[in-house]
């Protein structure tokens, strides 16, 4: 007896199913399901409600850290009192959240630095700023609460007493490295796990993994601070402004490149294994990052430990600083050479214009579309950057084809891209040949009539006159 044939829609949900789960496997978005509203695609993304509930998670883990640290910095700061002066004076509430308050604002700096200088590498195929939020959340908040529980209780298994001066050193080189880079470098993994098609070159990597650093960096600095000035500040002949200027002008300014540049040796394995296809290399690539992280980090340390002159860590930090930059350099240059040769590739098809690969493919004409787009409207400006977007996604999608990471799945990834960007190229800049960046109908005339138009006007002020003189005739004559 011969079976019924299946009814045409659910042909089309098998077909829309199967390649849903080929482009899971293959690590590339979900197709696109036409017709459906903005909160409609929200809703139906279970990675935006993992993002809504990860927030306020932060927020809860924040809260238990400062918990934990009022006591643990509360209980520290009435011993040494005791140890230095033979009283114990513990601050009250007030005077540590007032520190609190303080030493966050100079912290701010340490993270503003990070920021700029993790966001301006971040150019070549930048990831999107909710991935950043949720590196640096994860760094500040649950990275830091779970290297504090940790180490805790690691710490407690390495010191034999409380007259133990050797057990917080130990704590620091032998416990601390493995349980913070482990810590700060989950959140690599996962995204590789969950948004895989979003990150396409180590540099993706290694940005997230430096915004992790820098929140667990800025938090953990915060924690300094208030301990070294509540320190200076209950002992007597002790300048706490001074203590906390000197900490800070050696954590938060000479030092902050610690923690990012430990994270950077395990982006850098992650990157390598999400781009290479064979399986030694996946597992080896991030496990050898890490190890290099930890010893690294223990090398750190340890010299602060042992009292090592900081020039000396300074010069070997540099030296490890500029290595990574001249990597970082030649990274960018051989990834603008692979994405010029794949968009290539669609030229020949006839799919793309014969200057997208030059534009498209090199940092300063596309700055340059970039700033010309954003004198010419919000509108152009996005239509620009989804289209500078839409052509470095294509030239990857092709390059995972070319290696052999991708299978049939990219050819419909490539297909939704190619018409984003023929519905683009109406409403975006797509060529440098003669733009400038200046409109042309930018003279100094329109410019004026421009400003003025939008400027409030004032209203006219109703003339207010002076009273008339007071007659001459006397009060109560009759009038004529």
């Amino acid at each position: 007896m011969q079976l019924p044939a299946p009814a045409p829609s659910e042909r089309r949900d098998d077909s829309v199913a199967r390649e849903r789960r080929a482009r899971r496997i293959a690590g590339l978005p979900r197709p696109v399901e036409p017709g459906l509203t903005g909160w409609r695609r929200f809703r139906r993304s279970p990675l935006n409600w993992l993002t809504v509930a990860f927030f306020p998670l932060c927020a809860l883990l924040l809260w238990l850290t400062y918990r934990v640290y009022a006591v643990t910095i509360t209980t520290s700061v009435g011993d040494y009192t005791e140890q230095q002066t033979g009283t114990r004076s513990a601050p009250t509430p007030a005077q540590f959240n007032e520190a609190l308050w303080k030493c966050t604002r100079m912290a701010l700096v340490t993270l503003a630095i990070g920021l700029v200088f993790y966001l301006l590498i971040d150019r070549l195929r930048p990831t999107t700023l909710r991935l950043k939020a949720v590196a640096l959340a994860w760094g500040g908040a649950v990275a830091v609460y779970a290297s504090a529980v940790i180490n805790t209780w690691a710490s407690m298994r390495v010191t034999a007493d409380e007259t133990d001066e050797l057990g917080s050193v130990r704590a620091a080189i032998f416990i601390a490295p493995f349980t913070e880079e482990a810590a700060k470098a989950t959140v690599l993994f996962l995204l590789a796990i969950l948004v895989r098609h979003r990150f396409l070159s180590a540099i993706q990597m290694v940005t997230m993994a430096g915004l992790s650093a820098v929140g667990f960096a800025v938090v953990e600095d915060i924690v300094y601070y208030i301990r070294m000035y509540l320190y200076g500040s209950l002992v007597y002949g002790v300048d706490a402004d001074e203590s906390l200027r000197q900490i800070f002008y050696l954590r938060g300014l000479l030092t902050c490149w610690g923690h990012p540049l430990f994270t950077t040796f395990t982006a850098i394995g992650v990157g390598v294994a999400m781009r290479n296809r064979s399986k030694l290399v996946r597992v080896t690539a991030p496990l050898a990052g890490y190890c290099f992280a930890v010893c690294a980090h223990m090398g750190f340390n340890g010299t602060q430990s042992i009292g090592v002159s900081t020039m000396m860590l300074l010069a070997v930090g540099a030296f490890l600083i500029i290595f990574l930059l001249l990597r970082y350099f030649r990274l960018v240059l051989a990834e603008s050479r692979q994405v010029r040769a794949r968009l290539q590739d669609f030229v020949s098809n006839g799919w793309l214009g014969e200057h997208d690969p030059i534009v498209f493919s090199r940092y300063r004409r596309r700055l340059k579309l970039i700033c010309a787009a954003a004198l010419r409207g919000p509108r152009c400006l996005l239509a620009t950057v989804r289209l500078i977007h839409d052509m470095s996604e294509l030239a990857q999608v092709r390059m995972g084809v070319v290696n052999g990471l991708v299978d049939g799945a990219a050819v419909e990834r490539e297909r939704e891209l190619l018409l984003r960007i023929r519905s683009l190229r109406g409403r975006a800049l797509d060529d440098t040949d003669g733009l400038t960046i200046k409109p042309p109908n930018w003279t100094l005339q329109s410019i004026r009539g421009w400003v003025g138009a939008h400027l409030p006007r004032r209203r006219p002020r109703t003339p207010v006159f002076a009273p008339p003189p007071p007659s001459q005739i006397p009060v109560g004559a009759p009038r004529r």
